[in-house]
C-alpha cells in the first residue's frame, strides 16, 4: 500500500489549525508543530453571514457554530461625527476561542493528525523537505505548510481592551455589536492619533470595549490607548472586570517565502488596511487542502495556490492603508462617516482581502463623491503622497479585472 503523503503545518493558530485539519480529513497524514497549543488569547470576530465557513472547516452539518459557543449580535452599528449612529443591517459574531479551539484539536486527533510542540529553525525545500527544529531534530516532509504568522512590520494596528460593567447601552446597546465608534474617544481640545472605540456585549454580562488604532506608522503605543479607554471608562462610571487584552496586527510584514505554502497571516491575508483576515482563512482553508490532495508535483501545486489568491487586490488594499495613515482625526472620522454610506455590497467587499479586484476599485472610486469636501480634498491629497502614477495604473488594473 502506498504511504500517504506527509503534510507538516507549522503553526497552530486558526489558520494551520484549520487547513490542519482540512487536510486530515482528506486523507493526508498530518503533522502540527507548533511553540504551543494552548487556546488563543486575542478575540476573534467576523460577520454573521460568514459563519458557514466556519461550519465547513469544523465539520459541516457534525457541529454548528451554536455548539462552539459563538455569540451573534443581530445588527451591527457604526458611530461618527458626521453620520451620527448608522446600523449596517449585517450581524456580527464573537468565537469563543477555547471552544473552537478545543474542538479543531479533537477533530484533528479524530482524523489521525499528531502534534509536536517545538520551534522550527529552518526548513530546506524538497521534496521531501526537511525541517530543522530547535535543538536539533529533523522532520521530513512531501508539503509544508507554514502558518507561523507574519513578522512585525512598520505600520501596526493596535487595540487596548477591558471587559467592563456598568451603564454601557448609551454607547453598545444590548444585542449589537460596535464595529467603530469614532467619537467617544475624541478629545476636542487635544490632537491625538486616529483612534475608535469597538465593543458588544459578552455572554458573562460583562461588555468588552477595545480602543482601536486602525493603523499607525510607527504604531500608536498602547499605553496611550489604554489611557484613552480608561478615560472614557471614567468619564461614563464603567467599571474594569477583568484582565486587559492587547492586541498588535502587523499591516504591512511581507509574506514568509521558501519555507512552504503560506496560510494567514504568513501569506499576507491580513487586510492591510483594517486588520481582517478570520473568515478569508476559513474560507481558504479546505480549497488549499483540495490542492495539496490533488496536485503531487511541487510546481503544479505552487500555480495552484497562487490561483486561490486574487490577483491584484493586494496592491489596491496596500494603498487604501497608505491613505489611511495620512488622515487625522478628523478626517479619519469623515472618511468612514462617509464610507458606510455606500451600498452594503460595496463596501463589504472592500473589508474583505479576498475580494476580486474589481471590487475593491470600484468601492474606492466610489467613495470621493460619498466623501464631504473637505475630506475629499484630503483623500486627494493622500492620494497624491502615495505617487500618483501608480496609483492611477492599481485602479486601472484593479477596474480592469473581473
Amino acid at each position: 500500500m502506498q504511504a500517504r503523503r506527509r503534510v507538516v503545518v507549522m503553526g497552530a493558530g486558526p489558520a494551520g489549525l484549520a487547513t490542519a485539519l482540512a487536510c486530515a480529513t482528506r486523507g493526508l497524514a498530518v503533522e502540527i508543530i507548533a511553540p504551543h497549543f494552548r487556546p488563543w488569547t486575542p478575540t476573534y470576530g467576523m460577520w454573521a453571514d460568514q459563519l458557514p465557513a466556519l461550519d465547513a472547516v469544523v465539520g459541516g452539518t457534525e457541529c454548528r457554530t451554536p455548539d462552539l459557543g459563538t455569540q451573534v449580535y443581530p445588527e451591527t452599528v457604526v458611530r461618527t461625527s458626521t453620520g451620527g449612529t448608522v446600523e449596517l443591517g449585517r450581524g456580527y459574531s464573537r468565537l469563543d476561542n477555547a471552544a473552537l479551539h478545543a474542538t479543531l484539536l479533537q477533530r484533528l486527533t479524530d482524523a489521525g493528525a499528531t502534534t509536536r510542540c517545538g520551534r522550527v529553525a529552518g526548513v530546506v525545500p524538497g521534496p521531501p523537505a526537511v525541517l530543522t527544529l530547535e535543538g536539533g531534530a529533523t522532520v521530513h516532509a512531501d508539503v509544508v505548510v507554514d502558518a507561523r504568522g507574519a513578522g512585525r512590520g512598520t505600520a501596526q494596528q493596535r487595540a487596548w481592551g477591558e471587559r467592563v460593567t456598568g451603564p454601557v447601552q448609551e454607547l453598545v446597546p444590548d444585542g449589537t455589536a460596535l464595529l467603530m465608534d469614532w467619537v467617544a474617544l475624541r478629545d476636542r481640545d487635544t490632537p491625538q492619533p486616529p483612534a475608535f472605540l469597538y465593543g458588544f456585549p459578552l455572554a458573562d454580562g460583562t461588555t468588552l470595549l477595545e480602543a482601536t488604532s486602525l493603523a499607525g506608522r510607527p504604531p500608536v503605543p498602547l499605553t496611550h490607548l489604554r489611557d484613552r479607554l480608561h478615560a472614557l471608562l471614567r468619564h461614563r462610571g464603567l467599571t474594569v472586570a477583568g484582565e486587559p487584552e492587547r492586541v498588535t496586527i502587523p499591516l504591512d510584514a511581507p509574506s514568509r517565502r521558501g519555507s512552504g505554502i503560506g496560510v494567514g497571516a504568513a501569506a499576507g491575508m491580513i487586510h492591510p488596511a483594517t486588520g481582517y483576515s478570520l473568515a478569508p482563512v476559513l474560507r481558504l482553508a479546505p480549497r488549499i487542502a483540495d490542492a495539496v490532495a490533488a496536485e503531487t508535483d511541487p510546481r503544479r501545486l505552487a500555480a495552484a495556490i497562487e490561483d486561490l489568491r486574487p490577483t491584484g487586490t493586494g496592491a489596491l488594499l496596500a494603498l487604501g492603508r497608505e491613505v489611511l495613515l495620512r488622515f487625522d482625526e478628523q478626517r479619519t472620522d469623515e472618511f468612514f462617516g462617509g464610507f458606510f454610506t455606500l451600498p452594503a455590497a460595496t463596501w463589504s467587499a472592500y473589508l474583505d482581502p479576498t475580494s476580486p479586484a474589481v471590487q475593491v476599485a470600484t468601492a474606492m472610486v466610489r467613495l470621493g463623491p460619498a466623501l464631504p469636501t473637505p475630506a475629499r480634498r484630503a483623500l486627494a491629497r493622500a492620494v497624491v503622497g502615495t505617487g500618483a502614477a501608480g496609483v492611477r495604473s492599481t485602479v486601472r488594473r484593479g477596474l480592469s479585472r473581473s
